[in-house]
């Protein structure tokens, strides 16, 4: 499954920076056609394409100069819009979910905190695309933070490849899972929240973790189960508690 993000969102660029990362990059813009090898940067300033040979995915760096630089690895579409430059990252949904899991899970989170982070943004993966027009996600707390892919061997790394296509399923569908920082010590209902009611019926669940709430409260709670790891839990009982009803599939 390949989906698609729109990243550094938030900046809304009128220009961006592309080069090669240990491959060659085919960049196409302006009706041309050219080839990046090495350390040569190209400015992007118009609608263009960047990939590897023959269309295939490659790493790049992309790059607002002065603001922001990542390593990224897939496909990259910039589209102009309204005086500004969208850049649509396409990738593997595993690739998203271990750059979501290194972006989204509290520090220190474990093995079994990052497992159910994974199962979690994978589900939201496949369940909730096409949430903008023209692409299936961006890079913000509107879907989910995304910046680069984690290093091999790295924990964030191993959560997903060790739930690689486990997703959550109710009533035998994929769920757009939910999940917030701090639900403040219990999790919130769609109707406590004042949201429209969805397919799944979130819970309000009572949660070990009590502080200042961060984020709506609804699904699971990311301190809550980092909490929840650290005290044995494995990611299976983590969504087992903030997800009632559901089962955990592969797709």
């Amino acid at each position: 499954m390949i989906v698609a993000i729109c990243v550094f969102s938030l900046f809304h660029p009128v220009g961006l920076e592309v080069r090669p990362a240990r491959s060659i990059l085919v960049v196409e813009q302006n009706g041309r056609q050219q080839t990046l090898e090495g350390a040569r940067t190209l400015k992007l300033t118009g609608n263009a394409t960047v990939g590897g040979r023959a269309g295939k995915q490659t790493r790049f760096i992309l790059a607002i100069p002065d603001k922001i630089r990542r390593e990224f690895y897939g496909r990259l579409e910039v589209r102009e819009e309204e005086g500004h430059l969208l850049a649509i990252v396409t990738m593997e949904l595993e690739n998203a979910v271990a750059s979501i899991v290194a972006a989204e899970s509290p520090p220190g989170a474990s093995l079994e905190a990052r497992k159910a982070q994974a199962v979690v943004a994978r589900s939201f993966l496949i369940a909730a695309r096409g949430r903008h027009h023209g692409f299936d996600f961006c890079d913000t707390t509107h879907c989910q933070f995304l910046r680069e892919a984690p290093p091999e061997g790295s924990l964030s790394a191993i959560a997903a490849i060790e739930t690689r296509g486990l997703a959550l399923a109710y009533q035998g569908r994929v769920i757009a899972a939910l999940y917030s920082a701090n639900c403040g010590g219990k999790t919130r209902t769609l109707e406590e929240a004042g949201w429209n009611i969805e397919p799944y019926p979130y819970y309000a669940v009572e949660c070990s973790v009590h502080g200042a709430v961060a984020g709506h409260r609804i699904g699971m709670c990311q301190e809550g189960a980092a909490q929840m790891a650290r005290n044995g839990k494995t990611f299976r009982e983590i969504l087992a508690m903030y997800f009632p009803a559901t089962t955990i599939e592969t797709n």
